[in-house]
């Protein structure tokens, strides 16, 4: 299995790192290890997630890492990684 992270959900990572560090640098190390986690088990189960409802596309999927939403894309043996958005916050396009 693949994996790719597009340059969106890098920045997005960054940004969602930096939030919880400017609370708590603890905090932002434990989220980060979780999405590590979450990561490592989509490379082996990459149909764990459900399906964007926004997108009803079967390929495209999102699981959940504390208040955020980790997007990707599943086809072809290839995780991609396309965003990584707070709950609130509306998906946007991918």
């Amino acid at each position: 299995m693949t994996l790719i992270w597009n340059d969106e959900a890098k920045v997005d990572v960054r940004k969602a790192y930096s939030d919880y560090y400017n609370y708590s640098s603890s905090l932002a190390d434990d989220w980060s290890d979780e999405l590590a986690k979450k990561v490592e088990l989509l490379l082996k189960f990459p149909e764990m997630g459900r399906r964007v409802p926004k997108f009803e596309i079967s390929f495209i999927r999102e699981v959940f890492v504390r208040k955020y939403r980790l997007v990707y894309q599943f086809q072809n043996n290839i995780v991609r990684i396309l965003g990584v958005r707070a709950m609130g916050q509306p998906l946007g396009r991918f």
